[in-house]
């Protein structure tokens, strides 16, 4: 985990200076592009608004920011033939993300009345269960629909704090804005919760029989976790977590509380960690825009928001890629792609976001007993639910809970270990039969079956596997094939 410690030692010192290198490349206009040359959009102001609060700047540079959000949400938002940009539902919910970034500077001019118009603009633009990515289509966005959850319970969450009563700026009154938040975080839940797999993750993609998505797992996640982990002004829970019907669309409801629905889609990224720990997902969902998720980093702020630890083997990967990208000649995290690495505003929120959860989460661990930290996270095994032989000399691995299978290559003499397990029946061999069969000494076999589960465990990312298990057979000791 060496790269984890480097990474984090490090934050603080990378995250001031990407700051100085967005303050420095801040746009006449009071915005941010993808890159330090680009021109200025919505989505990427709001990104760089977090990493500036991270980095503990505020003042006129935020406020520059939030003028140009001011302006640009309600004009972007419009049609193309009006001006606009497009009726995109991004430009909304990022939108809200950047005008809630610094809640002191909520009452600056515009803010709550352009955070009020965009709850006006969801109000008007709901489908059945969710929002779409762009005016004109019927079908629910996972990926919308969940940064349009996350930042309305956030508002819930700024307006709970300023409490009842209060006249913002622009004619805003908390009480009558709260009023209109809670039936749209309701309704985007449900959608949420609808088109949640009994998995626990969520596709790529609503009503079709797509592939499972870390990605959209992941914002899913967060939105949900967003919603339930809020605090009333009376210090009550804001959200009442009760049982609620999920997964209606794939036609075996379930009746799950957002607490264990946030749990099981933080299970199922680490079981799947090999799926996104070193990846970006592209998203041909979004119009307009070749969209790429920065899986290894927004998958590893979610499986942290669910209670991994940092320092779980299943996000090492995750943790060293994102420690590599780092350019000190750019003051920037790189992105990762096939076409080569650059620095851009996206790839360090989404850095930044990792890490900042990291922070907190590694604040709410018992720090001082980390023997006890490490023995409970190695208790914490990859149960082998499915082996097939592949090509050469791989071995495939399904864990359960997983909808994948990882491949696991081995030496000549291991892969011979698991084709006389694979072909042995279901109850095992004894340590004499599988001897035997690979002509050595039985006092030998426990040594082969370490090295196995070894090279099972290392395929998994460090985390705890078996390929073999102990047993009896016909009354002597031996050893039989996990998954069966």
């Amino acid at each position: 985990m060496k790269s984890t410690q480097v990474g984090l030692a490090a934050f603080e010192t990378r995250v001031g200076e990407a700051a100085r290198t967005l303050l420095h490349n801040q746009g006449y206009d009071g915005g941010w592009g993808l890159t330090l040359t680009s021109v200025s959009s919505i989505v990427n102001t709001s990104e760089v608004l977090p990493i500036l609060r991270a980095a503990g700047i505020a003042g006129q540079p935020v406020r520059q920011g939030l003028d140009f959000l001011t302006g640009a949400v309600p004009e972007h938002s419009r049609p193309r033939p009006k001006g606009g940009r497009g009726e995109h539902t991004r430009f909304i919910a990022f939108g809200l993300a950047g005008l809630l970034s610094h809640p002191c500077f909520f009452h600056h001019n515009r803010v709550a009345e352009t955070a009020a118009w965009c709850v006006g603009w969801l109000e008007d633009h709901r489908v059945d269960h969710g929002w779409p990515e762009v005016l004109g289509l019927d079908d629910t966005s996972l990926h919308q629909t969940a940064l349009v959850v996350h930042r309305l319970a956030e508002l819930r969450d700024v307006l709970h704090g300023f409490g009842p009563g209060l006249l913002l700026p622009g004619g805003v009154e908390t009480a009558g804005l709260l009023e209109r938040v809670t039936p749209l975080i309701d309704h985007g839940v449900h959608g949420l919760l609808y088109h949640r797999r009994p998995s626990g993750a969520w596709g790529w993609r609503t009503y079709i029989g797509t592939a499972p998505s870390p990605s959209k797992t992941a914002l899913c996640l967060l939105a949900l976790s967003a919603v339930c982990t809020g605090t009333g002004p009376g210090g009550d829970p804001a959200y009442q977590d009760n049982p609620r019907e999920t997964g209606g669309v794939h036609g075996s409801m379930q009746q799950k509380r957002l607490s264990e629905v946030v749990a099981g889609a933080g299970q199922w990224l680490l079981h799947n960690h090999h799926r996104w720990e070193t990846f970006v997902e592209d998203d041909k969902d979004v119009q307009g825009t070749a969209w790429e998720h920065m899986a290894y980093a927004l998958c590893t702020q979610a499986a942290m928001r669910a209670g991994a630890s940092p320092r779980d083997p299943r996000l090492a990967k995750a943790w060293k890629l994102m420690n590599d990208l780092w350019d000190p000649e750019a003051g920037l995290w790189n992105e990762p792609g096939a076409s080569g690495k650059r620095a851009t505003i996206r790839a360090a929120y989404y850095t930044v976001s990792a890490y900042e959860e990291a922070t907190q989460r590694l604040a709410r661990m018992n720090l001082t007993d980390s023997a006890t930290e490490e023995a409970s996270e190695a208790s914490v095994e990859m149960i082998t639910a499915r082996v097939a032989l592949g090509l050469g000399r791989t071995v495939l691995v399904g864990a359960r809970d997983s909808e994948g299978s990882v491949a696991c290559e081995l030496s000549e003499r291991l892969f011979d270990v698991v084709k006389v397990m694979h072909d042995a029946p279901e109850a095992g061999l004894s340590t004499e039969r599988i001897a035997a069969a690979l002509y050595v000494a039985p006092s030998s076999v426990p040594k082969y079956v370490q090295r196995l589960n070894q090279a099972v465990s290392a395929a998994f990312g460090g985390a705890p596997a078996r390929l073999l298990l102990a047993s009896t057979v016909d009354g002597a000791s031996g050893y039989r094939l996990a998954g069966r």
